[in-house]
């Protein structure tokens, strides 16, 4: 195994030139997607939440009602 002493060197040397990493140049698009993704996914969890809050508005419950829902311990 090859020991490495100077990247500066090292990277630019004929026989290594290029990229240091896959995908260089595709940041944007990645950064893009993942803000496509979380706005997507911000919008599908809140019309969720939203169609279960109405459903559980639909049943009116009471200020008080909770009182009456003690479990058996």
């Amino acid at each position: 195994m090859a020991t490495l002493t100077n990247w500066v060197d090292h990277l630019t040397a004929s026989e290594v030139a290029g990229q240091v990493y896959p995908y260089v140049g595709t940041e944007l698009w990645w950064v893009l997607a993942g803000i496509v993704f979380w706005i997507w996914w911000t919008i599908a969890t809140a019309t969720g939440e939203d169609e279960e809050h109405q459903k559980l508005a639909k049943k009116k419950y009471g200020a008080n009602d909770y009182k009456s829902n003690i479990t058996e311990w």
